[in-house]
């Protein structure tokens, strides 16, 4: 089963986005584009600072070819560098920590990098030594110079690094075709318009956080950057969202998990309009939670991979909010889902299979030393071989009605005693006892590579024991129970990302190696 390929066509030309926002600087230009604490920008005042980026950038060589890379903290002054950039036909890049600096900057050899950033930042001094010129964003004057360079639909918009939790950090383009597309149908679909305050969190380097920008300001709304040293902190964040009066907030699952049971009763939860989920599975206690705290508030699944932006949404109603997770939906517009099974044949409704997207919207490819892997681009025999298609890695299945269900990935899907375990599903049934606040799992292999048991970090709530939580996973996965050692921690390590951080949670494990032979495995 497929979703209707309306929109699968070549692009055509069309304004890019920062087009768009320079009609809205025509067209209301007092209006308040960015709120960043005491600083307000219009849109007037917006345009003026970036035309004044984009000659500063083009001036150092920044092209089509030359890409331009940003090192700026959430706040006007990133928002000012961003609609720059993107308006000097330049790719633009956003160096969100030292190790995609030093990727980005060895891939990519950008014409400059604009920055807010001290020369003691860990990131700056990664710039710093590579001799990349370096503009300061404040010593950038505003123009009025109308000159504005015509970019190609099918041009390099962005490029967005994943963020090296399993390796080198790996470069995805995506063109302003898609970056147009996919914020129009955004901003349209969740109402985003003047009136709108959209909160900036997603970290910048996150295709999220361009996302956020780019859709808030095509569509004329108010853009409100999160401070970056209240962005992961909930008691501080939930007040934050009071005072700015923001309207639509896009955050990931486990982050959400937390700021839940604080907007009992915060005004906050009353001006929210649209709470956006993506990135992390939903799970559906959590979803239930959120649905009887914010009943007046649109409650969205989202789904898909950087190399096409996103894939699919789902508007969440009470008969989501069962015990496993939350179905991902249907296609976003221009995007096509493909489920197959193990010899790329199409899987039945109810059938588990690996999800393929197919779109002109797939990523153009990867860059620098991540090039050459390819395979995941690789359509299936016997399809369309003209629109490109991409093997997210991902497992799914088509419901009876139409609507996709995510059910994890290849990669974290193991065989422990040979029964196959999806970590996911053992997440998510931890997730679902009331003392349990956040959790992670993760597989311990032993000598020979076989997974021996399960690693659970939890966050624990009143009440909560190893016991309990053992009973808990009994209850769902039956007798005898799965061999699970658990570990209380305060927090859970995320990435700038807002996912949890495994490599990171896997260093917990202090004193502990890996079984080193029979015996020991059998201890």
């Amino acid at each position: 089963m497929t979703a209707d390929t309306q929109g699968l066509a070549p692009a055509e030309a069309g304004p890019t986005v920062a087009d768009l926002i320079r009609e809205q600087a025509r067209r209301h230009p007092e209006a308040i584009a960015v709120s960043d604490g005491d600083v307000e920008l219009t849109y007037g005042e917006l345009t003026r600072r970036a035309a004044g980026v984009r000659a500063a950038v083009r001036a150092y060589g920044a092209g089509p070819e030359r890409p331009v890379a940003v090192l700026a903290s959430p706040g006007a002054d990133l928002v000012v560098a961003l609609v720059g950039a993107l308006g000097s036909g330049a790719p633009m890049v956003c160096l969100a920590g030292a190790g995609t600096a030093h990727a980005a900057l060895a891939d990519l050899g950008p014409a400059c990098v604009l920055t807010d950033s001290g020369p003691d930042d860990p990131v700056r001094r990664a710039v710093d030594v590579t001799g990349v010129p370096v503009l300061d964003l404040a010593g950038i004057p505003g123009a009025t110079d109308a000159t504005v360079p015509a970019v190609a639909p099918e041009a390099t918009a962005y490029v967005a690094y994943t963020s090296g939790t399993t390796g080198r950090p790996k470069g995805i383009r995506q063109t302003h075709a898609a970056l147009a597309q996919f914020t129009g149908w955004f901003a349209a679909e969740f109402g985003i318009g003047a009136g709108t305050r959209l909160a900036q969190w997603a970290a910048p380097g996150y295709d999220a956080c361009l996302v956020e920008v780019f859709a808030a300001l095509r569509a004329g709304a108010r853009l409100c950057p999160v401070p970056w040293r209240i962005r992961a902190d909930p008691d501080r964040l939930v007040p934050w969202l009071s005072r700015e009066r923001v309207t639509v907030l896009q955050t990931v699952p486990s982050f959400a998990r937390e700021l839940e049971p604080l907007l009992a009763g915060d005004p906050a939860s009353d001006r929210l309009a649209a709470l956006l989920l993506a990135g992390e599975a939903l799970p559906g206690p959590l979803a239930r939670r959120l649905r009887a705290r914010l009943p007046r508030t649109r409650l969205v699944n989202l789904y898909g991979p950087t190399e096409t932006i996103l894939a699919t949404w789902h508007e969440v109603s009470v008969a989501d909010t069962g015990p496993g997770t939350v179905a991902i939906g249907r296609p976003i517009p221009g995007r096509d889902l493909l489920v197959l099974d193990d010899r790329d044949g199409p899987c039945p409704p109810g059938e588990i299979g690996h999800l393929v997207i197919r779109s002109r919207y797939v990523t153009t490819g990867y860059v620098g030393a991540a090039a050459a892997d390819n395979g995941v681009f690789h359509p299936p025999a016997g399809v369309d071989g003209v629109t490109p298609h991409y093997r997210t890695g991902d497992l799914g299945r088509w419901r009876p009605d139409g609507v996709l269900e995510f059910h994890g990935r290849r990669d974290l899907q193991i065989k422990m005693y040979g029964i196959r375990i999806e970590l996911a599903d053992v997440e998510a049934a931890l997730s679902a006892d009331d003392t349990v606040a956040a959790c992670a799992v993760l597989p311990v292999t032993g000598y020979d590579g076989l997974v021996v048991r399960l690693d659970a970090y939890v966050v624990p709530g009143p009440g909560g024991t190893p016991d309990h939580w053992r009973s808990a996973l009994r209850r769902r996965f039956g007798d005898p129970v799965l061999p699970v050692t658990f570990t209380t921690v305060d927090s859970l390590p995320r990435n700038t990302g807002g996912k949890v951080d495994r490599r990171a949670l896997a260093g917990l494990r202090t004193g502990r190696t890996k079984h080193r032979d029979p015996m020991e495995c059998a201890l």
